[in-house]
């Protein structure tokens, strides 16, 4: 039996007997995106909408994209308060920024209840500043302007665009300002209508950037096989020459969670010369009975995994002052103070960009990725280093299997 204490709420006499609704239960009045929306309120307003010189307005986003669409709808809600096409808003995602505290945590679905207020602030903020440039400009009452579509205009037809007022209506410092008055809902254009993904192109054709399709200098391919127990540890590698002199293989070691195996590329191969390999390596049928008849055709189908589109990865490169992490990570502020503590460095030391991933549903809270190939890539002599002199070891991408 679940019992569940007041808040004001509990009748002695049953609700279904009296027939009246039920009193709302405990999570109905404060649930998990509560919580999350007021953890994050401290520094939610650390935030900042940028007007650009050709009208563009950009904003980094502090939270993790991976296939939620938050970006699209972030992108909405500022083109909506400021009054401006919606692809004239480019939205990226921030870096790892430990001031932010719980308003850098992507889970929950809170995103947008936790920013919609934030972001619509930030952009009426700058909106209005365009509107006291331009009103200096044209002598005007800002009052009397008026805009749209990301052009302001004066009583008099007067036209400026937000691109031209970008220089006048910056400010040298950080100065307070009041809270604006944000546009009715009853005047939206934008936010509450049907709007398609602006990344949805991308997506569809192939041209979406996810960890595993960076191209980071020198970066090299790196697979983790870990041990068959859970947080099981590795006791020693058995194997090594064999494992180095297979061909590609650029090095091996092991790490805290397992044996990393670092590899380049197979050059000449293709999904053709893969498939022409398996096909010669399948067994052939067994001769049919005599008189039987047999119908011997063949059949090539693409297994389709219901996974998410990326598997776990990050791409690391740490050197002897710093270290820079890649990945889709939705808690990016813990990430990097855990990959600091793991290699022996501040915080600040490990610079982590999040990436936009390719699903997760909570996965990629953790930063398992990220920690082990950051552990993979400290300076470490390989083979070829050592006959070409050189001591230092490049960036490594850590896929999990």
């Amino acid at each position: 039996m679940a019992v569940g204490t007041g808040i004001g709420f509990l009748d002695a006499t049953p609700a279904s007997a009296a027939g009246v609704p039920a009193p709302p239960e405990p999570f109905d009045l404060y649930d998990l995106s509560d919580a999350l929306t007021d953890a994050a309120r401290p520094t939610a307003n650390l935030i900042t909408v940028v007007v650009n010189e050709d009208g563009t307005v950009s904003f980094d986003l502090p939270r993790s994209e991976n296939g939620q669409g938050i970006p699209t709808a972030i992108a909405m809600i500022i083109a909506e308060e400021m009054d401006l096409p919606g692809d004239k808003v480019k939205v990226t995602l921030a870096d790892a920024r430990p001031e932010l505290l719980f308003s850098q945590l992507t889970g929950g679905s809170n995103t947008i209840h936790a920013m919609y207020t934030p972001v619509r602030v930030a952009a009426a903020i700058a909106k209005g500043k365009l509107l006291d440039a331009a009103a200096a400009i044209m002598q005007e009452q800002a009052a009397q302007l008026t805009s749209r579509e990301g052009l302001i205009t004066g009583p008099a037809g007067q036209v400026l665009g937000y691109g031209d007022l970008a220089k006048a209506a910056a400010v040298s410092k950080t100065v307070p300002t009041g809270i604006p008055t944000l546009k009715p809902a009853s005047e939206f254009r934008i936010v509450g209508k049907p709007t398609g993904r602006i990344d949805a192109r991308d997506i569809v054709t192939g041209r979406k950037k996810f960890s595993m399709d960076l191209d980071i200098d020198g970066a090299v391919p790196t697979m983790v096989c870990r041990p068959p127990t859970i947080n099981g540890k590795p006791k020693s590698l058995n194997n090594k020459a064999e494992v180095l002199a297979m061909p590609g293989v650029v090095d091996v070691a092991i790490i805290t969670t397992g044996v990393a195996v670092c590899a380049g590329t197979v050059d000449g191969e293709s999904d053709e010369t893969v498939y022409k390999k398996l096909k010669a390596a399948t067994l052939p049928l067994l001769p049919a009975a005599p008189g039987t008849k047999v119908i011997d055709t063949e059949f090539r189908s693409n297994f389709v995994s219901g996974s998410p589109l990326e598997t776990n990865c990050a791409v690391a490169d740490v050197r002897k002052g710093s270290a820079e992490i890649w990945s889709a990570l939705k808690v990016p502020i813990t990430a990097q103070a855990e990959i600091a503590e793991r290699l022996g460095r501040p915080q600040l030391a490990v610079k982590v960009h999040v990436v936009q991933g390719g699903g997760s549903f909570g996965r990629k809270l953790f930063p398992d990725a990220a920690l082990e190939a950051a552990e993979t890539s400290p300076p470490r002599p390989r083979r070829q280093d050592l006959a070409e002199g050189r001591q230092d070891r490049q960036a490594h991408a850590a896929p999990r299997g």
